[in-house]
């Protein structure tokens, strides 16, 4: 017994970084599961504190003088908007107390940093075999666990957005936040994804397929419009990426085969099963229309602010105030350089200084010209590596992490603060990663590696 203890141990020291950062980014939903789903710690920030920040520490590199090569240009942008959101908070923060819970906003600052320092000293060598795989398993566990609680909650109604209770008293609490476990399930529809397509095992391939749809599910019964198109976006560019002849002739060789042929008898036997006996035509028809009238009206607050104005169905009234706040923002700084006003307009308002929910417009706002030009050159950069990975992948990790930023790119421009801690630390990841590999060749005696690592 103590052997095989023993050798779990050693396992679990081997793959640590792996697990813990994979549980950085995506273990959110079990967190959030533990702590409000089973009532361990209700609504405690410190239990989510700890496990996040915890699962962090386990990826710290014990060789602290080896640090590896990043992307030069995009790890120093991500240091100088560090750097200028720390002095921001310290001098000058107008509404300190009202955005601006010091503490918090410190302790943030430092996660940051320190995540800077833990990526730089983790190799991708370390990642690139199994960072997906533990990936996908966190990202499973946590959309059975919401559907688990959805289940078992009386007061869910088809075709609410499902979203595990925060424990709170005030309106948002009983809501939750849909969108944690959105992106937690995109994630885990690209690692599957990624990992189908170079697996052969059958099992492993039924487990693969069968945990993209349920990832897919979650992804629908969340609503989390910005992760829909993300997913849509995500399908597009995959195909497109690896259209080839020859694939498509063993799909319709495998469509019309006898395996083809069984599944599609499966899932017809089990859709009909479903419509027959349960609600599932009435979740469908509703979910469906909620969806379509969802998008329907942020296009048009997007294109028709007059319409925008008139938009407050429910999950739509985010998105005109942002339209709204926006056009005032850019109204407010029409005005400041006509009265001469350009040391606010270089150099903004000040940290947190009025809430746009666009981190993007939120920066030219807060941070001024300086801030903006950072936040948005950093993502050009980004965005070219990430087409680049698209189309021309270095290994399985580095295509993944490329299709997961863009959730986060979406986001900067729908959705949030600019200083949080979970935006900041997956573009610092892409940022250390973001490079272009060469493969040094396979010995006899050891498997490929990446340089650059």
């Amino acid at each position: 017994m103590i052997i095989y203890i023993d050798l779990l141990l050693n396992k679990l020291f081997k793959y640590r970084q792996s697990l813990g950062l994979s549980f950085f980014f995506f273990g959110a939903p079990i967190i959030y599961f533990l702590r409000d789903g089973l009532k361990l710690a209700p609504n405690s920030t410190a239990f989510t504190a700890a496990l996040t920040i915890g699962s962090l520490l386990i990826a710290f590199p014990f060789n602290f003088k080896k640090l590896y090569q990043t992307n030069t240009f995009g790890y120093l942008l991500c240091i100088g908007y560090a750097i200028l959101a720390i002095f921001y908070l310290a001098f000058y923060a107008p509404n300190r107390g009202w955005f601006t819970n010091t503490t918090v906003e410190a302790v943030y600052q430092i996660v940051i940093l320190l995540s800077m320092f833990i990526f730089a000293g983790t190799s991708i060598n370390a990642l690139k075999d199994n960072f997906l795989q533990f990936s996908l398993i966190i990202c499973l566990i946590g959309g059975l666990s919401l559907i688990y609680y959805i289940a078992r909650n009386p007061l869910y109604v088809i075709g609410m957005r499902a979203s595990i209770s925060f424990s709170g008293d005030d309106a948002v609490s009983s809501m939750g936040n849909p969108h944690i476990y959105a992106k937690s399930a995109y994630a885990g529809v690209v690692a599957g994804m990624i990992l189908l397509k170079t697996e052969t095992r059958p099992l492993w391939r039924l487990f693969y397929l069968g945990s993209v749809a349920i990832m897919l599910l979650v992804v629908a019964l969340c609503q989390a419009m910005a992760i829909i198109l993300v997913t849509g976006i995500f399908f597009f560019i995959y195909n497109i990426a690896n259209f080839k002849a020859h694939n498509i002739y063993k799909a319709l060789k495998w469509i019309f085969g006898w395996q083809g042929i069984l599944l599609f008898l499966l899932v017809s036997y089990g859709i009909y099963y479903l419509w027959e006996n349960t609600r599932f035509d009435e979740y469908f028809i509703n979910v469906s229309t909620i969806i379509t009238e969802r998008l329907e009206r942020i296009v048009t607050s997007l294109f028709d602010t007059e319409t925008a104005s008139t938009v407050r169905l429910a999950g739509d009234e985010s998105a005109s105030t942002r339209v709204t706040n926006i056009t005032d923002l850019f109204k407010n700084i029409n005005e400041r350089i006509e009265d001469g006003e350009w040391f606010s307009v270089i150099f903004g308002n000040g940290y947190h200084h009025k809430y746009i929910d666009s981190p993007i417009f939120q920066t030219l706002n807060d941070l001024g010209i300086m801030g903006f030009v950072i936040f948005t050159v950093l993502h050009i950069v980004l965005l070219l590596w990430v087409w680049k990975e698209a189309f021309n992948p270095t290994c399985n990790f580095t295509l993944f992490v490329a299709y997961t930023f863009l959730v986060t790119v979406i986001q900067n421009f729908t959705m949030g603060m600019p200083y949080d801690y979970p935006r900041w630390t997956v573009m610092i990841f892409v940022a250390r990663f973001a490079l272009n590999y060469k493969k040094i060749p396979k010995t006899p005696q050891s498997e490929p590696v990446l340089a650059s690592s």
